[in-house]
């Protein structure tokens, strides 16, 4: 099982730099930039164009509504590359839906600047109703949160509860975008992975090891996982379009698991 490149990002100048530190990997510029909305005829948001082209082809014989972005590890771009391509959905007219199901370490709230309450947690725990956690965030765009922590996340990820909101959500939108944790981090996104209809996977052409990424494909293999095709991020010019990887990405599951929260 191979994962076709459908997508290539070259690095933007708003790279985010890292510092470790006893295994574990600090963002110094936590922000997702929307540069589909901030400058939609940069080169940047034309490449996403051109990843929704990809995604529309795939589409021709089977409709891709929901559909999940995942990475091996943290760090590779997976919720830019989200809410870019959410973005550029909404550009064309179509009604977009995010939803966070990264109930460990949530972050599409804060793209948008909203705080972390009454989310999908909230919902599963029977704290609110399905029309409670829905936000209007932008133009043909709408957020469900993560909300309150989970402590079991792969239980409530399991749910039949959330199953059936998903499926109510496939009448309501035209696409579904569900942000997850890291493959190689925790079973969640192999979970989450059933409620969709295919996982676009993200690999970062600066971070991410071959054998991470070889590994993160296995596991989807092993978990029947449909793969829709891989989107490399922070490509340098140089590259040309063939694949590199270095050596700086020596750890799988700093940040994740039972220490991860789901603060604001």
């Amino acid at each position: 099982m191979t994962a076709n490149l459908i997508g290539k990002l070259r690095r933007g100048r708003a790279k985010v730099e890292y510092m470790k530190k006893d295994k574990k990997r600090v963002a110094q510029n936590p922000g997702y930039r929307i540069v589909s909305m901030e400058n939609p005829l940069s080169p940047a948001a034309e490449a996403f164009r051109r990843l929704k082209v990809s995604l529309d082809f795939l589409g021709v014989d089977e409709k891709l509504q929901v559909m999940q972005v995942c990475s091996a590890v943290q760090g590779e771009g997976k919720t830019t590359v989200l809410l870019n391509l959410g973005a550029i959905y909404a550009e064309d007219g179509k009604k977009v839906l995010f939803i966070d199901l990264d109930l460990r370490r949530p972050r599409l709230h804060r793209a948008f600047k909203i705080e972390n309450k009454l989310g999908i947690a909230d919902y599963l725990a029977g704290y609110a109703k399905a029309e409670e956690i829905v936000k209007h965030v932008s133009a043909n765009i709408d957020l469900i949160n993560c909300g309150i922590k989970a402590p079991y996340p792969t239980s409530v990820l399991g749910s039949q509860q959330l199953k059936n909101l998903v499926e109510d959500m496939r009448g309501r939108y035209d696409i579904i975008l569900i942000d997850c944790p890291p493959v190689l981090t925790v079973t969640d996104a192999c979970i989450t992975s059933r409620l969709t209809d295919g996982t676009i996977f993200v690999v970062s052409a600066s971070t991410t090891e071959k054998a991470a990424a070889k590994e993160a494909v296995s596991v989807f293999r092993q978990n029947n996982i449909r793969i829709l095709g891989c989107v490399m991020t922070e490509v340098s010019c140089g590259l040309r379009g063939s694949f590199y990887y270095n050596n700086t990405l020596k750890y799988y599951n700093a940040n994740y698991g039972d220490g991860g929260t789901a603060g604001n």
